[in-house]
Order: C-alpha cells, then sequence, then structure tokens
C-alpha cells in the first residue's frame, strides 16, 4: 500500500460543552498489534478543530 493512498473511515463525534479553544486529535490503529505494512505509525494521528 502506497503512502499517498487516501481512505475514508466514519466516525461520531459527540460535543457536549463548547470550550473555546479546546483541541483534540484523530487516531486510527487496528484493534490488535499494528498495521503490519506501516513501518511509521508516527502518523497516524491528526490534529482535530471543531469550529
Amino acid at each position: 500500500m502506497s503512502e499517498n493512498t487516501e481512505r475514508t473511515y466514519a466516525f461520531q463525534l459527540r460535543i457536549d460543552a463548547v470550550v473555546p479553544g479546546t483541541t483534540g486529535e484523530v487516531g486510527i490503529h487496528p484493534e490488535f498489534g499494528d498495521f503490519a505494512f506501516d513501518p511509521d505509525t508516527t502518523n497516524n494521528t491528526v490534529a482535530l478543530a471543531v469550529n
């Protein structure tokens, strides 16, 4: 699988309160172990901002 491959994953997000300046992140990880094809797991997380 190429490092430039794009995938789409559905997820749900629940926001209970507005807190200005709050940040978060979304990460994708297999249920057990690691992705065998992905030797660099440091790029499996992305910042998330909801405005």
